[in-house]
Order: C-alpha cells, then sequence, then structure tokens
C-alpha cells in the first residue's frame, strides 16, 4: 500500500503519484485538468482545502483514496 499525506500540496501529489490526478477528476474536481492549475494553485492547495471547496465530503475523498489502496494520512482524523 502506499501513503499518501494529505498534508502536501496537490501538486506534490500528483507528482508523487501521478494517478492522483485521474482519482480526483473521479471526485469532481474538474479543475485539475484546465491547463496550468496544477503549476498555479495546485501548488498551495491541498486535498482537504479544495474538498472543503468544492463543498465534497472529506470522508468520500479518504474512502476513495483508501479503495485505489492508499493510506491516507496528514488529516485530523
Amino acid at each position: 500500500m502506499k501513503e499518501i499525506d494529505f498534508s502536501k500540496t496537490l501538486f506534490e501529489l500528483v507528482s508523487d503519484y501521478p494517478e492522483v490526478k485521474s482519482l480526483m477528476l473521479e471526485l469532481g474536481f474538474n479543475a485539475i485538468n484546465t491547463p496550468g492549475m496544477l503549476q498555479t494553485a495546485g501548488r498551495y492547495m491541498t486535498i482537504p482545502k479544495g474538498a472543503q471547496m468544492k463543498k465534497i465530503p472529506l470522508d468520500k475523498v479518504i474512502t476513495a483514496f483508501e479503495e485505489k489502496g492508499f493510506i491516507v494520512k496528514g488529516v485530523g482524523k
């Protein structure tokens, strides 16, 4: 299993695990596909902040990552 730290920025996570991008798309984070988004907003945006902005329950995001074989850390569970 891969360990993913939700306190890291989206840019860092996609750099470490390219599959994060497609998983985020599946969850409804469509802006991740916008050209340049990862290089700009992705450098300061974390998954919990993005989930809050998009009004997607963080528990749903965590569950989706766990189902894909990730161990999620960096959240106040």
